[in-house]
């Protein structure tokens, strides 16, 4: 089903429905962040598992039920380097990147800080072993794996609406458990940013790796993406056509 972006105001004149967009990535995006530092801080508690596997799956799941939840409102982006991919590949409007990335931004950010005051600050960052140039490939592959999937099952026609959480979800599961040992296999830097700001310097001086990595791995996997697609015939806008909606809103207040 495709979302429209025409909403009406009080008076029943038209308006730009972007912002219930930016509030289910905002939505969104915390859930993916506060599961898997809650994890990490719930983890350490009797009881508890802090393993891998189960920041791989948690991680996962969340990704998951925050796609079936909202992916039909935003697309489901919940992070900064898939809205530039999406961009990139000119599935989705430059000028919604900026807002689109404050409101991912804000989300991880908040999730953080709704985890340090319930568990305390320090849990869940991201943090590199070993070299940097190691740790930048290892989240710049991840992410390319990631963004590959999503463009394919987000904006591909022939791919049956069922499938994008799923598929999404997986994918992620499957990154965290190769990049864990090596960058905690953040593949997103709304994930890593949010919780470095509550775990001190070490955490906000590796920043730099879980955000170039992860805009270089989305920006190639959507180009490539876009090259073996096999035609425009198949292709649509992620959120669903939203090129057209926008132009309809063009359209409609160029009228009144």
């Amino acid at each position: 089903m495709e979302s429209k972006l025409v909403e009406r105001k009080p008076g029943g004149r038209p308006g730009n429905g972007m912002l219930h967009r930016y509030m289910a990535e905002f939505i969104g995006t915390f859930g993916i962040v506060f599961a898997p530092v809650a994890l990490s801080a719930t983890g350490r508690m009797e009881g508890g598992d802090g393993g891998l596997m189960a920041a791989a799956w948690v991680s996962g799941l969340a990704v998951l039920a925050m796609i079936y939840a909202l992916g039909h409102i935003s697309a489901a982006h919940f992070n900064p380097a898939v809205t530039l991919g999406f961009a990139v590949a000119r599935r989705f409007p430059w000028r919604y990147v900026l807002p689109y990335w404050l409101a991912e931004i804000l989300g991880g950010v908040t999730a953080a800080a709704v985890s340090a005051l319930l568990f305390g600050g320090g849990h869940g960052a991201h943090l590199s072993h070993g070299p940097a140039a190691r740790s930048l490939g290892v989240e710049a592959i991840l992410t390319f794996f990631l963004m590959f999937v999503i463009i394919s099952v987000a904006t591909d026609r022939r791919v049956n609406e069922a499938i994008p959480g799923l598929a999404i979800g997986l994918t992620v599961v499957f990154g965290v458990m190769i990049g864990g040992p090596v960058t905690g296999g953040s593949m997103n830097p709304a994930r890593t940013f949010g919780p470095a700001l509550f775990s001190g310097a070490d955490a906000i001086g590796h920043l730099w790796i879980y955000v170039f990595g992860p805009m270089a791995g989305a920006a190639l996997a959507a180009l490539l993406y876009e090259a073996v697609r096999g035609g425009e015939a198949h292709a649509r806008s992620a959120p669903n056509d939203i090129y057209q909606a926008l132009e309809q809103i063009e359209k409609t207040a160029q009228g009144t």
